[in-house]
């Protein structure tokens, strides 16, 4: 039971904990939205959204983590007056991601689905507003806000031990 707590522990405050449950959070919410509004709910989209979800997740954390977060990192860097006096960082980091994100996906969403789409641009454009205007509130509303809670709960419950520090 020690080793379990241990684990739990590191895991719950492990720096990268955080971004993993953000990110499969969306690509379940997302993914399933995306997949319901054009083919309805049925038992084979859902196993079919069980199989690539493990691949959507790892792609949008690595295309999060070394591609769409540097770039809107280097946006804030190089216009810092053009974008953070207007919005504050922690708002408009997130957006610029997502943004970026989602036009990654819609992409790649679009092509896989070209028997929808027989205008490319036409269904990307199509699908690109669809997902960015409910993936953003779905964020920043719902899971970004009730994430966060359950993570400051868990960590004011189960606070990092300096045992587990002197361990490792």
């Amino acid at each position: 039971m020690t080793s379990f707590k241990q684990f739990f522990h590191k895991v719950l405050h492990h720096p990268n904990t955080l971004p993993w449950v953000l990110i499969s959070t969306m690509v379940a919410i997302m993914a399933s939205y995306n997949t319901v509004i054009r083919y309805g709910f049925s038992e084979s989209m859902f196993l079919r959204i069980l199989i690539v979800y493990p691949f959507i997740v790892a792609f949008i954390y690595y295309l999060r983590a070394y591609v769409t977060l540097p770039i809107a990192l280097k946006l804030h860097q190089y216009f810092p007056s053009i974008v953070t006096e207007r919005i504050p960082k922690h708002v408009s980091v997130p957006l610029l991601v997502i943004t970026f994100n989602v036009s990654v996906m819609m992409v790649w969403f679009t092509e896989m689905h070209r028997q929808l789409y027989p205008h490319f641009l036409l269904g990307y454009f199509d699908n690109w507003m669809k997902t960015f205007f409910v993936a953003v509130p779905v964020f920043f509303f719902i899971v970004h806000p009730a994430i966060i809670y359950l993570f400051n709960h868990l960590r004011n419950r189960y606070p990092l031990l300096t045992i587990l520090e002197n361990n490792n």
